[in-house]
């Protein structure tokens, strides 16, 4: 195995974030080989993509080049989907390629939308996608632009979260006369958002309600399912557990952040503010993992 090849597998907030520091600061750089993994040679930003959805940006305008981030850090880069991990082994397991071995690996996947159009009310189940991945939910919403002078014709969003109420805005914005569902657990929006969405002409059907027409599915996010099968320690919605240095439990070569990592005993929702906040203390302690040093404790903000 190769001493101190350090895998940065997924190239989500935290770890774009960190080879911008290393980027910037070639001498906190880890002085061993690094290689950043990741399904596509670009990713997404997610607190953008409301204002994609506006109108406000272009979808190229939110995409982070992880590419170009690579070259500009001095590191390598593999376009390759992750099907698994042998923590044990030390291998990251890679459709069409051969497993990567790592000394250390750290670990922002991101996650998947939490969404099963069996368990939901939804007269056409056919009718719904997820709010994730976006480039996919971005082409299915822009099939429904012709229609958005249509009153009748009502869309629906189903969630109770920030991100759905988010996304219902910035359809308004973008179809300023179309009829608009949120569908809401009530107890879960408080007055201030219940005004701003009634006073947008959002409507509010309750769980209970059966709808009709396409929705989009913006309910919670999960974990990738292999993340369950690898031998690492994770919650009940398959996020990996870690320390607050990061380290997964039992594991202290290997690091989890964003929403497919979380901190045991401290847990955070899986949210960008968290994963943007992860960015330096993850920074600082594989810098410190791979000198040997000590590593230093995270506590994460309460509230985002």
């Amino acid at each position: 195995m190769l001493t101190n090849h350090l895998v940065l597998a997924g190239g989500g907030h935290t770890h774009a974030l960190v080879l911008l520091r290393w980027g910037m600061n070639p001498h906190l750089r880890p002085k061993c080989m690094i290689t950043l993994v990741n399904r596509d040679s670009t990713n997404t930003y997610s607190g953008m993509f409301p204002g994609v959805v506006s109108g406000k940006y272009k979808f190229e305008d939110i995409e982070i080049d992880l590419i170009q981030l690579s070259n500009f850090v001095g590191i390598s880069f593999i376009k390759a989907e992750i099907l698994g991990i042998d923590p044990y082994e030390r291998d990251l397991v890679l459709d069409g390629r051969l497993s990567l071995k790592f000394s250390h690996l750290s670990l922002d996947i991101g996650s998947e939308t939490f969404a099963d159009p069996d368990s939901l009310k939804l007269y056409e189940k056919d009718l719904a996608v997820s709010i994730k991945p976006f480039n996919k939910s971005l082409h299915w919403i822009e099939g429904f632009d012709n229609e958005h002078k249509s009153i009748d014709k009502a869309f629906n969003v189903i969630g109770s979260g920030l991100s759905a109420i988010e996304i219902s805005l910035a359809l308004r914005k973008r179809w300023p006369k179309r009829k608009l569902n949120l569908q809401v657990h009530p107890e879960k929006l408080n007055y201030n958002f219940r005004k701003v969405l009634i006073n947008s002409k959002i409507n509010l059907i309750s769980t209970k309600e059966k709808i009709l027409g396409p929705s989009l599915l913006c309910i919670g996010s999960k974990s990738t399912n292999w993340l369950k099968d690898c031998g690492l320690p994770v919650n009940n919605t398959g996020r990996v557990l870690t320390s607050n240095t990061l380290q997964v439990i039992n594991f202290p070569n290997i690091f989890a952040v964003g929403d497919c990592g979380v901190i045991q005993n401290d847990e955070r929702p899986p949210s960008g503010v968290w994963a943007v906040r992860a960015a330096n203390p993850l920074a600082k302690n594989i810098e410190l993992c791979l000198r040997g040093l000590k590593l230093l404790r995270w506590k994460p903000q309460k509230n985002a």
